[in-house]
């Protein structure tokens, strides 16, 4: 899936890793970056590199928190957004490519599965059968 996502977004230059951090800042504007690593799963020390790279390119955008100095508030640029969009849509029609062959139930699973491994929900209620068949619980 990472090779899968390289080669089609090789034109834009955005990274798997980076790509996330755009749609985290896209969905959290005026997020900061210690709020940024805990969402991300990253110490500050890791994606700090990251977003000034980021900005460097002109795709985040950072502005002074009133109240704290030290803290720097992030956002899409409007060059952000304008390479975000077309690269979500890209990625949608990758998932949908690579989920093609599961049912909707085997996308439900797996979806509650790869939560359970990011602790993002509570335990997956779906179960494997002797016979390799998967039911949702």
């Amino acid at each position: 899936m990472l090779l899968d996502f390289s080669e089609n977004t090789a034109d834009v230059g955005v990274t798997a890793g980076e790509f996330t951090l755009l749609c985290l800042v896209e969905a959290n504007p005026g997020i900061t970056l210690g709020l940024l690593a805990s969402a991300a799963g990253l110490d500050k020390s890791t994606l700090s590199p990251a977003m000034q790279r980021l900005t460097e390119r002109g795709l985040v955008e950072r502005h002074a928190v009133s109240g704290d100095r030290r803290a720097q508030a992030l956002e899409l640029s409007e060059a952000g957004q304008q390479v975000l969009a077309p690269l979500k849509r890209r990625v949608a029609e990758m998932e949908s490519r690579l989920a093609a062959p599961l049912t909707a139930a085997e996308r439900d699973c797996l979806m509650q599965l790869l939560r359970k491994l990011n602790r993002l929900s509570p335990p997956a209620s779906c179960r494997f059968t002797e016979g390799g068949r998967q039911e949702v619980v």
